[in-house]
């Protein structure tokens, strides 16, 4: 468990809560029926010393306090607590038992005009008090309310600015993608116009009209997969889940990219399944795809006489299926560029591959890493919900610990 909450306490003048129950004794017992008159008598003084005492200090802490209405308060109860006090000795001191004047006296500090004194200079107080009191709680409303609207003014501004720079920043995108897809078909086309002028310059051997017409297809062939890869990542498509047996989608993959491999001089290897169900529940061209495009990625990285590993593991409610390479790994200064369009290490690459296979692992509600090996080469993991998952939406694999058990 983290600390404890800290407890909001206002501020306090220190002794007020030691006060308040002094207070409330000393009430208590001037309110007790029929109290020894010795006790009734030095009670009341002591009832209105602490008031001006307490009143008294809480002026001289607070300068906020320092105001004509709080001196008043003070001095009606600093004159009741002296006319009380007078009215004690004269009572303690038995005075009233031979002069008059003493019984009046008393009488004039309890009740009369000595009393009358002081309760109105307290009333004084609180009447001058109470304007001021309405006027900091107007003043505090005002301050408030200018406050929420520089607030919401502010809030405003900053969302107009985030918008900028949203639209900034796709704006840059833009300008970045439109550069990049310039320059992947600049290439291409450049070298098609070269050699038709080449072509045309003199009378060619039927030889000669061959290789020239060759190099034109090979370039049209490329402009023409940079623009498919485009389409392919761009256009939306329909999704078919069926329930798909993993290791069977990868042993088609090998089939079918045997002769690439041998041509490379590169085992491709499928690894059967171990323990669990590996079935998958996702749309199999898509799945098929974006498979082709690991693998095929993994062929070109991967060096002569090595391996490249095809596996599919089950993870409770998640297969795992990984393509593993020998090659050259993934270099720090490449991984925070793997998934940028038209980024590729490849001459004859269009740099759209990784991209698509992401999209397509997202739409299969799954995740698509790429990470180093330990003793050289990279990993390709498609994390995908199983069949019997709970649910077949979009996976957290960064919260599963599953997933970080398959990128060792």
């Amino acid at each position: 468990m983290g600390p404890a909450e800290p407890t909001y306490r206002p501020n306090r003048l220190p002794g007020t809560r030691t006060s308040c129950a002094l207070l409330t004794l000393l009430t208590v017992l001037l309110a007790w029926p029929d109290p020894p008159t010795v006790f009734a008598a030095l009670a009341r003084p002591a009832y209105f010393a602490l008031l001006t005492w307490f009143f008294w200090r809480a002026r001289a802490a607070s300068p906020a306090l320092h105001s004509q209405p709080m001196r008043l308060i003070c001095l009606g109860f600093f004159v009741l607590w002296l006319g009380y006090t007078l009215a004690a000795v004269l009572h303690i001191s038995d005075l009233e038992m031979d002069h008059a004047a003493a019984i009046y006296l008393r009488e004039t500090c309890e009740r009369g005009a000595w009393f009358l004194l002081g309760t109105t200079l307290i009333s004084y107080g609180l009447m001058l008090w109470i304007p001021e009191v309405v006027r900091s709680h107007r003043l505090l409303a005002e301050h408030s309310a200018r406050q929420q609207g520089e607030l919401q003014r502010s809030e405003t501004v900053r969302s107009q600015l985030e918008q900028r720079l949203v639209e900034a920043d796709r704006l840059a995108m833009l300008g970045e993608l439109a550069a990049s897809i310039a320059h992947d078909l600049r290439n291409p086309l450049t070298v098609v116009k070269g050699t038709a002028e080449s072509l045309c310059r003199r009378p060619r051997t039927p030889e000669e009209v061959a290789a020239h017409t060759d190099v034109i297809r090979r370039n049209i062939d490329k402009a023409d997969a940079t623009i498919q890869s485009l389409i392919d990542l761009a256009k939306p498509k329909r999704l078919v889940p069926i329930n798909t047996n993993a290791t069977a989608a990868l042993y088609e993959v090998e089939d079918l990219l045997r002769v690439e491999a041998h041509r490379r001089g590169i085992q491709l290897i499928v690894r059967p399944p171990g323990e669990g169900s590996q079935v998958v529940y996702a749309d199999r061209t898509l799945l098929a795809q974006a498979l082709m495009n690991l693998v095929l990625n993994a062929l070109q990285a991967a060096s002569r006489q090595s391996e490249v590993v095809l596996e599919a593991r089950s993870f409770g409610d998640h297969v795992a299926l990984t393509v593993s390479d020998r090659g050259t790994g993934l270099p720090e200064a490449l991984r925070t560029n793997l998934f940028q369009p038209f980024f590729t290490t490849k001459a004859s690459g269009t740099g759209l591959g990784l991209v698509s296979c992401r999209r397509i692992a997202k739409e299969l509600g799954g995740e698509l890493r790429l990470s180093p090996r330990g003793r050289g080469g990279a990993r390709a993991l498609l994390w995908l919900p199983s069949a019997n998952a709970p649910s077949n939406g979009t996976v957290n694999a960064d919260k599963d610990p599953a997933w970080h058990a398959t990128t060792c």
